[in-house]
């Protein structure tokens, strides 16, 4: 994956499968209700054509439109297109949700289980997914160090366990010792050949933690270690897999 802003509108296709067009004989507020029951939020009232009351909102970060008739019967989540082809779903979207789904990716960033990497004040903030097995890793720790020293930049790694088998007890043996920051270090300094032992008989939260890592990894598409998401100057939020090729690039964005 080239360096590039996470796309928003595109992942709606997923929602589109779960919540498709369905019918219902009830009032607004139920439906409404219903959908927020399940997960949805709603954002924002938009322009909608004849009988036909608009929303935007998002559910698991996915965003989308909502249109309830206004006999109260119907509804359906999906796109809004005019005469001329124009997709109106997504300029609501951009205008409407778009903020509010990039803090609920930040937050979904915070709440996973990372090791903090540098000064804590630092104002740039990288996520990192690193898997105590990936070579990659430990070039883009190295080449981070002279950012991170100079309290520019601050890396969280989140652990995930997705190269090999033993990825998971390794990155479990290093979130359960007692100094998880400095046992991460040396795996680093190392190239990762002095070799973790795999944490046997992991604790269920730990466990829970790793493989909630792994499946935050996946729902952003990411396929391989490291894999990046930051802040750009303009808040946008960036992301790129794999070892950057242009280091100073990527860490002064």
């Amino acid at each position: 994956m080239n360096l590039k802003k996470l796309s928003l509108y595109s992942l709606t296709s997923s929602l589109m499968l779960l919540m498709s067009s369905s019918v219902f004989s009830a009032d607004t507020d139920v439906i409404k209700n219903k959908l927020e029951k399940e997960g949805y939020r709603f954002v924002q009232q938009i322009d909608a054509p004849e009988g036909l009351e608009g929303w935007t909102g998002y559910r698991d970060e996915y965003p989308s439109t909502v249109f309830i008739s206004k006999d109260r019967k119907h509804y359906i989540v999906g796109d809004l297109y005019d005469a001329s082809g124009k997709n109106l779903s997504e300029e609501a979207i951009n205008t409407h949700v778009k903020g509010a789904v990039l803090d609920e990716i930040w937050k979904s960033l915070e709440k996973s289980a990372w090791i903090q990497d540098g000064d804590s004040n630092a104002k740039k903030i990288i996520y990192v997914f690193n898997d105590p097995n990936c070579p990659y890793c430990h070039t883009f720790w190295k080449q981070a160090r002279p950012f991170v020293e100079s309290g520019k930049v601050q890396l969280r790694h989140i652990l995930v366990g997705v190269i090999r088998p033993s990825s998971k007890g390794q990155a479990a043996t290093i979130l359960n010792s007692a100094n998880p920051a400095e046992v991460f270090k040396q795996h680093n300094l190392s190239n990762g050949k002095n070799k973790l032992v795999e944490l046997k008989n992991m604790p269920k939260d730990l466990s829970e933690k790793i493989d909630n890592n792994n499946k935050l990894m996946d729902k952003y598409g990411f396929y391989a270690t490291p894999a990046m998401i930051w802040k750009d100057a303009k808040g946008e939020i960036q992301s790129q897999q794999g070892a950057p090729k242009d280091i100073n690039k990527l860490l002064n964005d």
